[in-house]
This record gives C-alpha cells, sequence and structure tokens, in this order.
C-alpha cells in the first residue's frame, strides 16, 4: 500500500473515531444522564475541531494537509490534556468534589429550532468535574477513555502526516 494512500486511510480512521466519540458522549449524557462538566464541554469541543480539521484536510493539496493534520493533533493533545486534568482533579478531589465554573458555549433558544435546549445542553456543563471523572464506561472512568482517545488520535495523525510526507518526497 502506497504511503499516500495509508495516510488517507489513518485519517478516515480518525475522523471516525472522532464521530463515534462525539455520538458515545450525548449518549453518556442523555441516555445514561451524565451531566457533563466544564471541562467535558471543552473536550467535546476538542473533539470536534479534531473531527472538522481532519474532513477539511481531505480537500486540500499534499502539503495543506499536513499541516491540518498537525493542527489537528494539536487539538487532540490540548484535549488530552483536558481529560489528563479532569483524571488528576478527580483523583484528589473525589473524597470532596467542587462545583467546576459552569459553562454555556451556545444559549438555548430559538436559533436551534425545537431541539433548542437539548442542542445548547450538549454544549453547557454545571457538574462536577470530579464526579464526572469517576463516571465510569466498561469498568474504566471516562477520563481515563478520553486521555486514551485523544492521545491515539495525535499519535496517528503524527504518522499520517510522516507518511504524506514521505509520499512527497518521493
Amino acid at each position: 500500500m502506497s504511503p499516500a494512500r495509508l495516510s488517507g486511510l489513518i485519517a478516515v480512521l480518525v475522523a471516525g473515531a472522532a464521530a463515534g466519540a462525539f455520538v458515545l458522549v450525548l449518549w453518556l449524557q442523555f441516555a445514561r444522564g451524565y451531566e457533563p462538566c466544564s471541562l467535558c464541554v471543552y473536550q467535546r469541543l476538542a473533539n470536534i475541531a479534531v473531527l472538522l480539521i481532519v474532513v477539511m484536510g481531505f480537500f486540500w493539496t499534499r502539503v495543506a494537509r499536513r499541516g491540518l493534520w498537525m493542527l489537528a493533533s494539536a487539538y487532540a493533545l490540548a484535549g488530552a490534556g483536558l481529560a489528563g486534568w479532569q483524571w488528576h482533579l478527580s483523583a484528589i478531589a473525589s473524597h470532596a468534589p467542587e462545583a467546576c465554573a459552569a459553562v454555556s458555549i451556545f444559549r438555548s433558544g430559538r436559533s436551534f429550532g425545537p431541539w433548542g435546549k437539548e442542542a445548547a445542553s450538549v454544549f453547557s456543563g454545571q457538574g462536577s468535574c470530579a464526579a464526572a471523572g469517576a463516571r465510569t464506561l466498561a469498568g474504566w472512568p471516562v477520563t481515563h477513555w478520553s486521555l486514551v482517545f485523544f492521545l491515539t488520535c495525535a499519535v496517528l495523525l503524527w504518522l499520517a502526516q510522516w507518511l504524506c510526507g514521505r509520499q512527497d518526497r518521493r
């Protein structure tokens, strides 16, 4: 398989994983009742940034694609940093969880149509970061899953841009 084809396949994998992760957190919030905190919301924004930037890379030339994928990996590292900080907060403050600062990226209202409140709640968090970080999925805290997800995305994007660069040198 050529390096260019492999790098594209890796980027498709990252985009699919980012979309799947976003659907998963929506399921956790609305089906399981896991209220997001402010750090959860910022991780969602990093996830969306990774998804959108990787997808944008498919429509640009190879040099621009490499730059976009490096930018997406920077957002993935930012998400990993947020997940790591939330892991730290849940580890040290689980015995006395303090409420994080409330965050609301979008106001609920008519701008989202009939689902205004639900759509706006995806990007608003008011729960405790320590309590949110202590919730589990498949026996492992959600913060751990988030950290692994973001670090894996960053490494895969570095690999994809490196492979794309190898193809350019040929």
